[in-house]
């Protein structure tokens, strides 16, 4: 006689592994609220009422965030911004697939040559974050100001740089996703994806001005073959330099630039050969 199959029940969420979840998420979403803030911090309240929070909670995560040195707070001002500790961990986030280390050298050509501020540019999901920058002969001001910095994708000229080579169908995504946060800074989504043909055609973006008054970039993007696009590298320098001859040349130094980090991106990791002995 056959039996009938032992169904086995499907396990129920468990309370607490949700709740933690819950809690995960929040924190996150705070950190990305600190990111967005940026050197100026933010207030406990405007935290609470962006994230839809209580203030006791949001205090209570800032808190315990406070305690690892993830969060600062600024007694004067009372306000919380991204903690010191942070740095290391995007460092070595950077890090962790060579990207930067490989750059380093090339930002710090570009930056002897051009005298301009340079920058390594990352994606991050929807943002994009710098990882590296190396100063020029003067101070500029800049929308991510400074390492660790964040923007959403299609934020800056880096970050264009990005988006332009995602597939088609992942840029909409990323458009229609980052739509709200485009009217902070002043544009729409329709105004992204306008730029987004240029920068194909040319293989490099040129904003004149167009979000920071006075200041312009050259970014470019890094593509490693066979591999996503998920890194561009930025000259920053005032308008008022952007003569034919340095456009021209900056270019060409950037290209040569990009160029030489894809192939060593393209390479197989070195192997460490071992003698029969156990000596390498």
């Amino acid at each position: 006689m056959d039996h009938p199959e032992t169904l086995t029940p499907e396990p129920q969420p468990d309370a607490t592994a949700t709740s933690s979840i819950q809690v995960l998420d929040r924190v996150v979403r705070l950190l990305e609220r600190l990111g967005e803030a940026g050197d100026g911090g933010e207030q406990l309240s405007r935290l609470a009422t962006g994230l839809g929070l209580s203030a006791s909670t949001v205090h209570r995560l800032l808190a315990a965030l406070e305690q690892h040195g993830w969060v600062d707070r600024e007694e004067a001002t009372r306000r919380h911004r991204l903690g010191t500790r942070l740095i290391a961990l995007a460092g070595r986030a950077a890090d962790g697939s060579g990207l930067r280390r490989l750059c380093r050298p090339a930002l710090l050509r570009i930056a002897a040559e051009t005298q301009e501020t340079t920058f390594l540019i990352v994606r991050s999901g929807l943002n994009a974050v710098v990882v590296d920058r190396q100063e020029g002969s003067y101070v500029i001001e800049s929308l991510t100001q400074g390492t660790g910095g964040l923007l959403p994708l299609g934020i800056g000229s880096g970050s264009l740089a990005i988006l332009a080579c995602q597939p088609a169908a992942e840029v909409e995504a990323i458009l229609a996703a980052n739509a709200p946060r485009y009217r902070e800074y002043g544009t729409t989504v329709e105004a992204v994806r306008g730029s987004l043909g240029g920068i194909r055609e040319q293989g490099y973006m040129l904003a004149n001005g167009s979000l920071i008054q006075g200041l312009s970039v050259i970014a470019m993007p890094i593509r490693p073959p066979g591999r996503d696009v998920t890194a561009a590298i930025a000259i920053n320098f005032i308008t008022t330099r952007l003569e034919p001859a340095n456009r021209q040349a900056w270019l060409t130094l950037l290209k040569q630039e990009v160029q030489s980090i894809e192939a060593g991106m393209s390479l197989p990791p070195r192997r460490t050969r071992h003698s029969r002995n156990g000596e390498t």
